[in-house]
């Protein structure tokens, strides 16, 4: 038989090795803080040699601790992997972009329900890179790829930016050339902060200076900030599309585009090859294919 430490450690550990925090990884095993650590001492013993170091209120792993997050990570996914393929109920979890998820992935969704039903996709929200995800999350969209070994990476969607906002506003404030961009406010976001100076740099001009600037947290609020004629947006080609069709927002500029990363599949490499994995992923580069061709055509 194999000899093998208790999963519950085994568990505890992945997630508090992953996310670097105690704290953290009981949150996401739904556990206390005690149990979590109590959990690590006993496989540390069982094993005979230190996972973490206690640095203060922080931890750090050891060589040995690494090694080992980078050996059970992959054969938890395996596990997964195994009971998913042998079971009735096939789950698929997915991890995107909140307005990516909001403005592109969600309308198309519902056709891949009916193309498989059998599959039950749960999506969850986050910025955060897929190393600090839980074990259990498949399939992860991001703008940029992650050079991360053990994660395999492709383009799912293209994309370009230029301004967006309300045909409302232009009636009360016209912007004619970039230059009266200088009476207007421009909406942002944290998570693309720079987007608005590379496009002005781009457009030969970086020395315009927007009457106001209005930070909101969320990309999907600046651009329901511009439909409500609040301000000028930076929008994207993903998700700005049906709103341009539908004539809530106009594309002053729109032959003036900054090319962005675009999306990104990402799945850990021992998943790439799960049935339900690959069924999706399939499916979902064909819609980009789809959606990138219809850019193309204009």
């Amino acid at each position: 038989m194999h000899k093998l430490p208790p999963l519950t450690s085994i568990r505890a550990f992945e997630a508090a090795g992953r996310l670097l925090s105690f704290s953290r990884a009981a949150d996401e095993l739904s556990v206390t803080h005690g149990a979590v650590s109590h959990q690590i001492k006993a496989l540390e013993d069982w094993l005979g040699v230190p996972l973490f170091r206690r640095l203060g209120k922080s931890i750090a792993l050891t060589d040995q601790g690494r090694l080992y997050l980078d050996s059970i990570s992959p054969a938890l996914g395996a596990i997964a992997s195994a009971s998913r393929s042998i079971s009735a109920h096939e789950v698929l979890r997915v991890n995107a972009l909140p307005t990516f998820t909001m403005r592109w992935l969600f309308p198309r969704l519902a056709q891949f329900r009916e193309l498989h039903p059998h599959i039950e996709v749960q999506i969850s929200t986050g910025l955060e890179p897929m190393s600090r995800l839980p074990a259990n999350i498949d399939v992860v969209i991001r703008r940029e790829p992650q050079d991360v070994t053990g994660l395999h990476k492709v383009r799912v969607v293209s994309e370009t930016a230029y301004p967006v906002c309300s045909p409302n506003l232009l009636d009360r404030l016209p912007l004619v050339q970039i230059a009266d961009l200088q009476h207007h406010t421009i909406l942002h976001c944290p998570a693309r902060r720079t987007a608005w100076d590379e496009w002005l740099s781009m457009a030969h001009h970086s020395r315009v200076v927007p009457a106001q600037s209005l930070e909101l947290e969320h990309l999907y609020f600046c651009l329901q900030a511009a439909i409500d004629g609040i301000g000028v947006a930076m929008g994207y080609s993903t998700l700005v599309t049906t709103d341009l069709a539908a004539g809530r927002l106009i594309a002053p500029f729109g032959s003036v585009v900054l090319p962005t990363p675009g999306y990104f599949l990402i799945t850990r490499a021992e998943r790439q090859h799960d049935p339900v994995v690959k069924t999706f992923c399939e499916w979902l580069l064909a819609q980009g294919a789809e959606f990138d061709a219809q850019m193309a055509a204009g």
